[in-house]
C-alpha cells in the first residue's frame, strides 16, 4: 500500500510537470512507464481480493464475507441453561463396623442413621430445544451433566473392602429456565457412552399456551465427512451461567472415528451439551454438525473445610472443622470434544420404540 501511494503521487507530479513542457528526457519517459506498470500491479492485485469465494459444497473454512448475528440471534432462543441438583443421604460408619458393600442392607442403614447426613452434588450444562409440538419438548443435552450415580462409596485405606461412607441418592431435580412451569423435566432417552441424552417435558395445551413462543432448533442436519482442516463452526452454550458464542476451527483426527471430533474451542463449565453449527458456502447456510460434550482435562485432589462451618476472612486462626477431600478438574483450554451429529441422530434411532411410546414423533426431529 506504502508502494501504490508512493507511485501514484510520484505519477501526479509528473503530470503536473508535463503541464508546463512539450519535451520529456527518454530516462524521465522510461521511468514514468515502469511506475504505471507497479501502479497497475498494486491495482490488480487489490481487486483479486474482493473476489466472491467459491461454491464447492463443503463447509466454509473462511470467515464469512456476511453479517451471521440473524442466525445466531434465532440460535440463542432455541439454547437454555440447564441446572441440576442431586440430594444424597451419606451414612458414616466406624472402623469397627466391618461394613463391605456384601452385607449392607436397609437394617444396616436404619442402624446407622443417626450419623447420617444430607449432602447435595450439583451441576449446570446446556440443553437445546429440538422438538415442541406445544403437547411435548424435547432437549437435547450431554449425559454427563445429567448423570448422577444412584450410590457412592468411600473406602477406609488399610481395608480395602471396608466401607467408611456411603451417599444414596434421594432425589435430583432437573431444571429449564425458560419453559413450562407445572410438569417435571424427566429423562427420555440416555446414552453414557456416547455422551448424549433428550430431556422432555408434557405441557397440558388447553391450561398453557406459552409453548408457542419456544423456538425449536430446526436448522438442516449437517453431515461430519463435509467437515476439513480449517472448518469454522460456532458453538452455543452457556459456560459460568452465561449465555455466550464462540468461533472455533476444527481439526481432523481419529477422534471422528470414536463419534467425536475436535476444535480449538475455549471450553468452559457449562458449555456442554451447546449446539455446533457449521456453514455450507456462505450465511446463512448453518448447518448442525454436533454438540459441545468435553474437554481435555487433568484431574487433582484439594483439601476443603466443612461447608456448614463458616470460614471467615480471619485466617490467622487454625481450622479446627472436620476436612474433606475435593477432586477437581483443570482444564486444557482450546482443546474441545465435540458429540457429531452422526452419533446424535443414531442415537434418536436407537431408542426409536422408547421415544414413540412417550409421545415422541421420530420423524419430526430436525430437517
Amino acid at each position: 500500500m506504502f508502494l501504490c501511494n508512493f507511485v501514484l503521487n510520484y505519477n501526479l507530479s509528473i503530470n503536473k510537470l508535463t503541464t508546463k513542457t512539450v519535451y520529456m528526457p527518454q530516462k524521465y519517459i522510461t521511468l514514468y512507464s515502469i511506475l504505471l506498470l507497479l501502479l497497475f500491479g498494486c491495482n490488480t492485485n487489490y481487486n483479486k481480493s474482493l473476489h466472491k469465494f467459491p461454491v464447492d459444497n463443503k463447509y466454509d473454512s473462511e470467515f464469512p464475507s456476511m453479517s451471521v448475528s440473524n442466525e445466531l440471534s434465532y440460535i440463542s432462543k432455541t439454547v437454555k441453561k440447564l441446572d441440576i441438583i442431586a440430594f444424597y443421604a451419606t451414612y458414616y460408619f466406624p472402623a469397627d463396623s466391618n461394613i463391605t458393600r456384601n452385607n449392607i442392607n436397609d437394617s444396616i442403614l436404619k442402624a446407622y442413621s443417626n450419623s447420617s447426613i444430607i449432602t447435595h452434588e450439583s451441576v449446570s450444562g446446556t440443553a437445546s430445544v429440538i422438538y415442541n409440538t406445544h403437547e411435548l419438548i424435547g432437549l437435547l443435552t450431554c449425559a454427563h451433566v445429567i448423570d448422577f450415580k444412584d450410590s457412592i462409596f468411600s473406602y477406609y485405606q488399610n481395608e480395602s473392602d471396608q466401607i467408611q461412607t456411603i451417599s444414596i441418592k434421594i432425589k435430583q431435580q432437573n431444571h429449564v429456565s425458560g419453559l413450562p412451569s407445572g410438569n417435571s423435566l424427566e429423562v427420555a432417552a440416555i446414552n453414557t457412552e456416547k455422551d448424549v441424552a433428550l430431556l422432555m417435558q408434557k405441557v397440558n395445551p388447553e391450561s398453557d399456551t406459552y409453548t408457542e413462543n419456544i423456538k425449536t432448533l430446526d436448522y438442516p442436519r449437517g453431515s461430519i465427512k463435509d467437515l476439513q482442516w480449517g472448518s469454522i463452526v460456532y458453538i452455543m452454550g452457556y459456560p459460568r451461567g452465561n449465555l455466550m458464542v464462540t468461533r472455533a476451527i476444527v481439526s481432523i483426527t481419529d477422534k471422528m472415528k470414536t463419534g467425536m471430533f475436535v476444535t480449538d474451542a475455549l471450553y468452559n463449565h457449562g458449555i456442554s451439551g451447546g449446539p455446533v453449527f457449521a456453514v455450507r458456502d456462505g450465511v446463512p447456510n448453518f448447518e448442525l454438525v454436533g454438540m459441545a460434550s468435553s474437554a481435555s482435562a487433568e484431574e487433582y485432589n484439594t483439601l476443603i473445610p466443612d461447608e456448614d462451618i463458616a470460614v471467615k476472612n480471619n485466617i490467622n486462626v487454625p481450622y479446627a472443622g472436620d476436612i474433606f477431600i475435593d477432586n477437581n478438574k483443570l482444564i486444557s483450554y482450546g482443546i474441545t470434544y465435540s458429540v457429531t451429529i452422526d452419533e446424535i441422530v443414531t442415537f434418536i434411532s436407537s431408542n426409536e420404540k422408547s421415544l414413540v411410546t412417550q409421545g415422541f414423533d421420530i420423524n419430526s426431529f430436525f430437517k
